[in-house]
């Protein structure tokens, strides 16, 4: 093998590699020795031969090559054999001339050195040897002159360089490359920042692309663009025995300034255990940056494990130095390396196979690369061990599973690479068909279209497209078009003329985009246009017979809306009047609703809120057609949801003039409604309580607004509604008033709360009366202020399965808190304690107190599902177990209360996290069961695993033989109103 150094002026800007053979002959001869060279076959057993992982790439690209020149993405984990493919592709296709661009002054001549030799593809046979070697140049620098780089392109089978060094190149430079060279292959894509690559690519455009990768997915985040035609999933690249068992040792070490002690003996600890075993290891330290890695050396390495010859390797040492140390580290001498990198610094030692992790990477690409490299395997090497603490980090979703507590990273690592991987395939699949150049650069994984769209029935079996050509200009437009799976995409750019100005050099720019979406098998289709008048028209040239879906039949939309609140109802007059149209909001809904149910009336349009029994949903239709929600989804979501809202369109069954029945239609009261209210929750936009910028100041102490309570005073029919505010130091209580249609909170028992929020500060009563709590009664009716809320039909009867006994002897069931001594005697103690016996939960909490999830919260972790219980306990009214349907106001009101937490079930997590800090300051714990580590450990396992929520009332003073209807009432409209909006079923423990 010959080195020459081309020199270009004084500066040395390249390496030509190459056999004395490559340096006399024409590239193109070169080229065309490799005719009929390569052996695709897989190998035998005991054979050599490409590996599956490789033959599967190969083959894919020449599948694609066949039919295509777009730009193409083959993922490979990192050890599968990504440059030997790359070559195999390059004489496959006896290629002249092809540009390689990598991300990094090594991979740069790594990749040189084995184009240049075939890498170990001619050593098993598999390219045969009177195949001729490649002319390979390494661009190290810019050349001074075009000439210069039009002379190496010309003598070069193969050119690699740095995306550093070709994003500097000018566009001439740039021109030649694209007018010489054939195929432009890009090595570990994902390193390459989103924009810098897209501005070079598209000057590069006119050559074959191909994008190897190990994900799909950049480090700054973004999507590596380019078709994913190969995906070999790393699950296999781990079966077939490309990487070891990663052994991973998570450290859960909350406070920060002991986190990186603990990682370091963690790391030592492991490397002791190995070089007993007779592994030859060495510990990687991995810091995020040089002033980190410094902090690390000077104050843990060096001080506390000096007997290990810790280095510190990065650039910002002298070359000399970081020489001393790699060959102290190659050597054995030091069993310590603290780095930024284990690649940036050109570390690549077999023996690193202990990684002490003190910054994790960002994302999952960068994460699965560090691994990959990492475990890679090797006879002899041992298990590689990765240690890193998984307390206080604020990872994205798949980080957070990668660090997660026990995690099995052998299962774990291609799950999080096939779960990423997928989700962009089915995107993909959806793109499948459409011509994406057509788009200029935008991708159909890149929309996001707001939630709306107008519905029109058709028995057409065919469709025109071509037909768009009649009402957009080309000219102004992007189109794209799915045949296979009926929907077409347009992006119209649309110039308007200024209000403050006739000069026509100033134009206001406004880009539409229209979505249509075509279901044969249902015989609908759907139009989504930010241009709403022109949907009409798109569905005229795109079907010969169609019939739009208005009026009454649009309303069936909203059927199965649960606990439905109208936001606005627009109406229109049946007869001619100088009143043609209404909208009625807020309060005037009921006029509203009632108005609409008149003959001179009909509804116009209608906006509302409501539960689907998975949580909240908003939703909008016009008696015009058009359907709507306040989101902004994805293709695929939008797609789903048309078809979801199209089976309520076709159901004939549905009576839309029933629609309004089960609506919550808000009504100013003129005095104190005459039920007993049993519940009082904060105001609505605090409604979990968890925002920091509400604080509560009592004299000199201030409180976080979790660590007080809201609770009404008494549950009377006819007596003054009071409640009070605080805890077991504070506390203030207050009166609601109304009369003549107005309302006002006073202080009955005041102590000087005051409310902090972000910069101003309110007397309790002046922030309840600009923002009232929530009460609600037992007749099931909500009050805020003086707006109410009936339900206008009676809660499904309580089923009394939901109900068990239990023994309650030796307990005083007027004794409801267990506290901090753990009273035996008390119904909290003897839940917990039969709770325990169970042997089932890997958490139970005592979470009574102020601010409460709940009395009791346990969680059962088991099947891949994690489950919550919520225990809401109550003292009885009476010294025995009866019929008192007191005994059920408070505790009813609690467990709806809870419900809140469903809509982000993680926050159950931090809250328990919290108090359970608070507790520990005094010396105490909230733990019956488990810890903060298992609390950790759930919470990341929440991100994996579904998570359910389950909702019990504790009461002893209740005898479920002798339960009344007023009783069965209450507890009917508790379980209602659990199961319509997190479908929760409602259980009831008593005596």
């Amino acid at each position: 093998m010959n080195i020459v150094s081309h020199i270009a002026g004084n500066n040395q800007i390249v390496q030509v590699q190459s056999t004395p053979e490559a340096e006399l002959i024409d590239v193109s001869r070169v080229a065309s020795s490799w005719r009929g060279v390569l052996s695709l076959v897989a190998p035998d057993e005991g054979s050599t031969g490409l590996r599956p992982a490789q033959l599967g790439a190969l083959f894919s690209i020449k599948a694609h090559w066949t039919v295509s020149s777009e730009p193409a993405t083959v993922v490979m984990p990192t050890g599968t054999g990504k440059t030997e493919t790359m070559i195999a592709t390059v004489v496959s296709e006896r290629i002249d001339r092809t540009f390689i661009v990598v991300p990094s002054n090594l991979l740069r001549k790594q990749t040189a050195e084995k184009f240049m030799t075939f890498g170990v593809l001619q050593d098993i046979g598999v390219i045969n040897d009177v195949a001729l070697k490649p002319a390979v140049t390494t661009l190290l620098r810019t050349p001074k002159e075009l000439s210069d780089l039009q002379t190496i392109l010309n003598k070069s089978n193969v050119v690699v360089t740095t995306m550093a060094l070709l994003q500097r190149f000018p566009d001439n430079y740039l021109e030649a490359i694209r007018n010489t060279c054939d195929t432009l292959i890009v090595d570990e894509a994902h390193h390459i920042a989103a924009n810098t690559w897209a501005s070079v690519k598209y000057k590069l455009r006119k050559l074959k692309c191909l994008q190897f990768t190990a994900t799909p997915f950049r480090n700054d985040g973004k999507k590596v663009d380019g078709r994913i035609i190969y995906n070999f999933p790393l699950s296999m690249a781990q079966e077939q025995g490309y990487f070891q068992e990663i052994n991973f040792l998570p450290i859960l070490e909350f406070d920060e300034e002991k986190g990186d002690l603990a990682i370091a003996a963690a790391a030592v600890n492991q490397l002791e255990n190995d070089l007993e075993a007779g592994y030859n290891h060495v510990i990687l330290v991995r810091a995020k940056d040089k002033r980190s890695a410094d902090r690390l050396y000077k104050t843990i390495y060096h001080p506390y494990f000096s007997h290990y010859n810790p280095v510190l390797v990065h650039s910002d040492i002298p070359p000399a130095d970081r020489a001393v140390s790699m060959t102290a580290l190659k050597s054995g001498n030091a069993r310590v390396v603290v780095c930024v990198d284990m690649f940036g610094e050109g570390i690549d030692i077999p023996s690193l196979k202990i990684a002490a992790v003190h910054d994790k990477y960002k994302s999952l690409p960068i994460t699965l690369q560090f691994i990959g490299r990492f475990a890679r395997s090797k006879k002899g090497l041992g298990t590689a061990t990765v240690i890193t603490n998984i307390a206080n980090d604020e990872l994205n979703e798949s980080l957070r599973e990668l660090y997660s507590q026990d995690s099995d990273w052998n299962v774990l690592l291609h799950v999080l690479a096939n779960r990423e991987i997928n989700r962009e395939l089915s995107l993909q699949e959806l793109a499948e068909g459409f011509d994406v150049s057509s788009l200029h650069g935008m991708t159909i994984q890149q929309l996001r279209p707001k939630i709306s769209m107008i519905a029109y029935n058709t028995k057409e079996k065919s469709w025109n497209p071509d037909g768009i050509y009649n009402v957009f200009d080309p000219d102004n437009c992007f189109f794209t078009i799915n045949n296979e799976t009926g929907i077409i995409v347009i992006i119209e750019k649309q110039d308007s003329n200024i209000d403050w100005t006739s000069f026509k050099g100033i134009s206001d720019t406004n880009w539409h985009l229209h979505l249509v979406y075509w279901n044969s098998e249902i015989n609908m289709f759907f139009i989504n246009s930010t241009n709403k008048s022109i949907s009409d028209t798109l569905a005229d040239v795109l079907f010969a017979q169609h019939d739009k879906i208005r009026g009454e039949t649009v309303f069936r939309c909203l059927h199965g809306i649960k606990r439905l609140m109208l936001g606005t109802v627009g109406l229109k007059s049946a007869i001619d009047g100088p009143i043609r149209y209404r909208m009625f909001a807020g309060i005037d809904i009921g006029n509203g609703i009632t108005e609409s149910q008149k003959e001179t009336s009909y509804k116009s349009n209608l906006f509302g809120a409501g539960y689907s029994g998975n949580g909240k949903i908003s939703i909008g239709c016009s008696y015009k057609g058009r359907i709507w929600s306040k989101w902004v989804e994805s293709m695929d979501y939008w797609l789903n949801w048309c078809n979801e809202i199209a089976a309520r369109l076709q159901n004939e069954k549905i009576n839309t003039s029933k629609i309004f029945e089960g609506a919550l239609v808000p009504e100013i009261i003129n005095d104190r409604p005459t039920s007993v209210p049993y519940g009082i929750e904060w105001p609505i936009d605090m409604d979990l309580i968890n925002d920091s910028s509400f604080l509560i100041k009592h004299g000199s102490n201030t409180y976080s607004i979790y660590d007080l309570e809201i609770k009404l005073s008494n549950h009377s029919e006819t007596d003054p509604i009071r409640f009070i505010i605080g805890n077991n130091y504070v506390f203030e209580e207050y009166e609601l008033q109304i009369s003549n249609r107005k309302f006002e909170f006073k202080t009955i028992k005041p102590t000087g709360l005051i409310l902090k929020r972000n910069k101003r500060e309110y007397r309790m009563t002046e922030f309840f009366n600009e923002f009232p709590p929530r009460i609600k009664f037992v007749d099931q009716s909500m009050l805020e202020g003086n707006l109410i809320v009936r339900m206008t039909s009676s809660p499904p009867v309580f089923n009394k399965e939901r109900i068990t006994s239990w023994d309650w002897s030796n307990v005083d069931i007027q004794k409801e808190s267990q506290g901090i001594q753990r009273d035996i005697q008390s119904i909290q103690y003897h839940t917990i304690q039969k709770l325990i016996s169970s042997n089932k939960y890997c958490v139970i909490f005592d979470d009574d107190g102020a601010g409460e999830v709940a009395d009791i919260v346990s969680i059962i972790d088991e099947a891949g599902k994690i489950t919550i219980q919520f225990y809401h306990c109550k003292y009885a009214h009476g010294e025995s177990p009866g019929a008192r349907v007191a005994d059920l106001y408070e505790v009813c009101g609690q467990a709806e209360k809870s419900v809140k937490w469903c809509q982000e079930p993680s926050s159950i997590i931090d809250r328990l996290m919290k108090r359970e800090s608070s507790r520990a300051r005094s010396g105490g714990t909230r733990f019956e069961i488990g810890d903060l580590r298992k609390l950790r450990e759930i919470k990341n396992k929440m991100r994996v695993f579904p998570v359910k929520v389950e909702i019990k009332i504790v009461q002893p003073g209740i005898n479920s033989q002798g339960i009344t209807d007023d009783m069965l009432r209450i507890l009917s409209g508790t379980a209602s109103y659990l199961m319509d909006t997190y479908s929760i079923d409602l259980k009831v423990i008593c005596s």
